[in-house]
Protein backbone atom coordinates (compact mmCIF):
# COMPACT_ATOMS: atom_id res chain seq x y z
CA UNK A 1 0.00 0.00 0.00
CA UNK A 2 2.72 2.61 -1.11
CA UNK A 3 1.23 6.20 -1.58
CA UNK A 4 1.31 6.90 -5.48
CA UNK A 5 0.40 9.89 -7.03
CA UNK A 6 0.41 11.47 -10.85
CA UNK A 7 -3.02 12.77 -12.90
CA UNK A 8 -5.77 11.40 -14.73
CA UNK A 9 -9.08 12.39 -16.35
CA UNK A 10 -12.29 12.04 -16.01
CA UNK A 11 -15.51 12.25 -18.68
CA UNK A 12 -19.50 12.56 -18.46
CA UNK A 13 -20.94 9.93 -21.12
CA UNK A 14 -23.96 10.16 -22.67
CA UNK A 15 -25.47 7.84 -20.76
CA UNK A 16 -25.04 10.30 -17.75
CA UNK A 17 -22.20 7.77 -16.19
CA UNK A 18 -18.98 9.08 -15.45
CA UNK A 19 -15.67 7.39 -16.90
CA UNK A 20 -12.60 8.01 -15.39
CA UNK A 21 -8.93 7.29 -15.55
CA UNK A 22 -6.17 7.50 -13.16
CA UNK A 23 -2.54 7.49 -14.66
CA UNK A 24 0.79 6.64 -12.21
CA UNK A 25 4.26 7.64 -12.95
CA UNK A 26 5.16 3.98 -14.19
CA UNK A 27 3.25 3.70 -16.36
CA UNK A 28 0.15 1.98 -15.18
CA UNK A 29 -3.73 3.32 -15.09
CA UNK A 30 -6.87 2.48 -13.16
CA UNK A 31 -10.31 2.77 -14.99
CA UNK A 32 -13.32 3.25 -13.12
CA UNK A 33 -16.92 3.93 -14.16
CA UNK A 34 -19.77 5.10 -11.91
CA UNK A 35 -23.47 5.23 -12.52
CA UNK A 36 -25.63 6.81 -10.74
CA UNK A 37 -28.15 4.66 -8.67
CA UNK A 38 -31.49 6.45 -8.38
CA UNK A 39 -32.19 4.96 -5.05
CA UNK A 40 -28.89 5.17 -3.61
CA UNK A 41 -25.63 7.07 -3.67
CA UNK A 42 -23.35 6.82 -6.35
CA UNK A 43 -20.66 3.71 -5.77
CA UNK A 44 -17.42 3.43 -8.09
CA UNK A 45 -17.17 -0.07 -9.75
Amino acid sequence: MDEVSDGGHAELLDNGSIKGTLDYHNGDEAIRKAKRDTSSIPCWT
